[in-house]
């Protein structure tokens, strides 16, 4: 995950640093966030976002910050963390807020991307000085069925093709650890929360 989180970071015109992996023990992840926010104004915490028994993530935020979400009405990435995390005693550091933004980021490689498509890219955006990604849409016929979460966004990804004048989406398929699915895409299907 870490290496596409890079990339996308890269994209969209941040200058990401991968830390090692952290061992999963509470002690030590909140040593890791807690190094990284003193020299970063975003920090992107992979895995951890569910309720496993391993799964730290939103403990660390509570410790070292402000618990905001814990679960958001979108699939792949239901278990997203936004919160903040105090740098320390200093108010300021360099003119910078003593409170970093952090990003609970799900394991699973297809909810990691789209997280950061989702939660991230809107902020480094404003952060830049640009507007935020406007992706190109087009109406299309979908090839079968969808059925949805009824509570969540679900985002579908999708294989676009015409026939004849028509154009046509094909679902590809849809579990959260698929990550061939980003590779063959070429787009998302928004299946808006309560339609079906």
């Amino acid at each position: 995950n870490s290496l596409v989180l890079a990339a996308q970071i890269r994209q969209m015109g941040g200058e990401p640093t991968r830390y090692p992996i952290t061992k999963d023990d509470f002690d030590l992840i909140c040593e890791r966030v807690l190094e990284a926010s003193q020299t970063h104004d975003l920090i992107l915490l992979n895995a951890g976002s569910s309720a496993g028994a391993e799964d730290f993530s939103s403990k660390v935020v509570e410790k070292l910050g402000t618990l905001l979400v814990h679960g958001v009405a979108v699939r792949p990435g239901h278990p997203v963390i936004l919160g903040t995390i105090d740098r320390g005693p200093q108010t300021m550091v360099d003119g910078q807020s003593s409170m970093v933004p952090i990003v609970g980021v799900p394991g699973y490689p297809v909810s990691a991307a789209l997280t950061v498509d989702i939660f991230v890219e809107p902020i480094l955006a404003k952060w830049l000085g640009r507007r935020p990604l406007q992706l190109p849409t087009e109406t299309a016929t979908l090839t079968r069925k969808l059925v949805s979460p009824a509570g969540d966004d679900d985002f579908v990804r999708v294989v676009v093709g015409k026939v004849g004048d028509k154009l046509l989406a094909a679902p590809l398929s849809r579990g959260a650890g698929v990550i061939t699915s980003l590779v063959q895409a070429d787009g998302l299907a928004l299946v808006p929360s309560g339609t079906q």
